[in-house]
């Protein structure tokens, strides 16, 4: 059997050492396409070693990983913001390691796998899933072509992901994330998206997530499945064991795809005690389906549901047109209201810089998004620039129409609102309104005088009291377990 090294090229939206310290959630999060395929690598007795680049120091440590641990395969993974460095992983692998087999997978190369292979750098390239695939490629990389479509696998027969991949799995359950406490996990309990927004890569699952087409030789079908209810609480039953985690992270991209299977997991939810505990949880679902189905929300808020993560993307409807949202302003408004009266807590998506279909870019539309943000209110606002991911619908009309300023792929797969990406938008506006949008919001600190009154009360409480009163604030798993018998929860 061979060593396999699995390589997070996260150096965009993370950086060089930034995981070993992390301060965001792109620093602490594990990469979920990676622990997938650790699980069937292992099973068919394979060694797996990670090479997370956010816990290396930068390329010498990169090389020298590889060179102690001599693996005869490298395998990287690539959303487009990260193609560049995918490839720079790959050649110096094949710099340090001549006789390595390298291989490459994710959605950019899924979209673009001929890259990396003029320069002898990518040697097999995995379009879409690689959980049964790659385990048979590197038992005979050469019957294999250098191109070839991912088996897609049936999710309950995946082992469940390998997260002991990371060492330092149970560090990292203690960084919080919105406010959620900790310990935190993050799951993903199914693949593919059944929208076909402009803006997204594809859209992306139906390019990443497909199967097929039994017509057509080489037509491929979008392929949107979820796990079972009981395979998914399986998994987070056996987390709990292990870490007793008080939140989880659904990151689906929607989670109500299905109204009967998000009954019956929250019917699970209580029977299988996570809702008696009080486990929280974050899940995404569009606004027409909160419209569609407030009922099915409020019986997710019982179950534990704390904050939903709302794609509104635009409140100007012939913005949401433009893009094929398939919503409307009027549905992005009364979703809000569905879950601000249900004491959920919104964590708002809106896509600011988008140019309409004359290729001009309109101030006021994005004036209305801002105005019914404020008027809205959500605690969590994620404003991003517009990207247009190649791949997507809009990346060929912007292209088309000579409207795109970048061309790395660093550049255009990031959507942060940092830095200029389209023609004749006014980014120094933008920035102005969301800066002004922040100072508004962003609470005041208290004044010197109220922090030390707060200081003088807790010096005069008890030292039972003061026990106590650390003990909320502090993660669950740094806390005394009932016996006194020490940290409870660290594994």
């Amino acid at each position: 059997m061979a060593t396999v090294a699995l390589v997070n090229p996260q150096l965009v939206s993370s950086g060089w050492q930034r995981g070993s310290s992390p301060q965001t959630m792109d620093d602490a999060l594990p990469r979920h396409s990676l622990l997938f395929l650790s699980g069937p690598l292992r099973r068919a007795g394979h060694e797996v070693v990670l090479a997370d680049l956010r816990l290396l120091s930068g390329w010498a440590e990169y090389e020298h990983l590889l060179v102690r641990e001599l693996p005869e395969f490298v395998c990287v993974t690539a959303h487009t913001a990260e193609a560049e460095a995918a490839l720079e992983c790959c050649r110096r692998a094949k710099q340090v390691l001549p006789g390595c087999t390298t291989v490459a997978g994710g959605i950019h190369f899924t979209m673009f796998p001929d890259l990396g292979e003029r320069e002898g750098t990518v040697d097999h390239v995995i379009r879409g899933e690689g959980e049964l695939t790659l385990p048979k490629l590197l038992a005979d990389p050469v019957a294999f072509p250098r191109i070839v479509w991912g088996e897609p696998p049936e999710l309950d027969d995946l082992p469940f992901e390998d997260r002991e991949l990371y060492p330092d799995y149970a560090d990292r359950l203690g960084f919080s994330i919105w406010d959620l406490p900790t310990p935190l996990v993050d799951m993903i309990t199914g693949r593919g998206c059944p929208w076909r927004c402009r803006f997204c890569c594809g859209p992306g699952e139906q390019n990443l997530f497909t199967k097929p087409s039994a017509e057509k030789t080489d037509a491929r079908l979008p392929f949107v499945r979820r796990r079972s209810v009981a395979n998914v609480i399986t998994e987070m039953e056996e987390l709990y064991d292990r870490h007793e985690f008080r939140s989880v992270v659904f990151h689906d991209d929607q989670f109500v795809i299905q109204p009967g299977w998000v009954e019956e997991f929250c019917t699970s939810l209580h029977r299988s005690g996570f809702v008696d505990r009080g486990t929280r949880w974050w899940a995404a679902s569009r606004a027409d389906i909160i419209c569609r189905h407030p009922e099915l929300i409020a019986t997710m808020r019982d179950s534990g549901l704390e904050i939903i993560s709302i794609g509104f993307e635009s409140f100007s409807d012939r913005m949401l047109r433009w893009m094929r949202k398939e919503t409307t302003s009027e549905e992005n408004h009364r979703a809000a209201e569905i879950c601000h009266d249900l004491g959920l807590t919104i964590f708002a998506n809106v896509i600011f810089g988008m140019p309409y279909s004359d290729g001009t870019w309109y101030l006021e539309d994005d004036l209305a998004s801002l105005e019914a943000i404020r008027e809205i209110k959500p605690k969590h606002f994620s404003p991003s620039f517009f990207s247009p991911i190649p791949g997507s619908w809009f990346y060929d009309w912007t292209m088309e129409n000579d409207l795109l300023e970048v061309s790395s792929p660093s550049k255009t797969g990031d959507r942060r609102p940092d830095e200029a990406k389209i023609s004749g938008v006014d980014y120094s506006r933008l920035n102005d309104l969301l800066d002004a949008y922040r100072r508004e919001t962003e609470p005041e600190p208290p004044p010197p005088r109220a922090i030390r009154e707060r200081v003088r009360n807790f010096l005069a409480k008890p030292f039972s009291q003061k026990v106590a009163a650390v003990r909320r604030r502090l993660p669950r798993r740094f806390v005394s377990d009932e016996t006194g018998n020490g940290p409870s929860g660290i594994r």
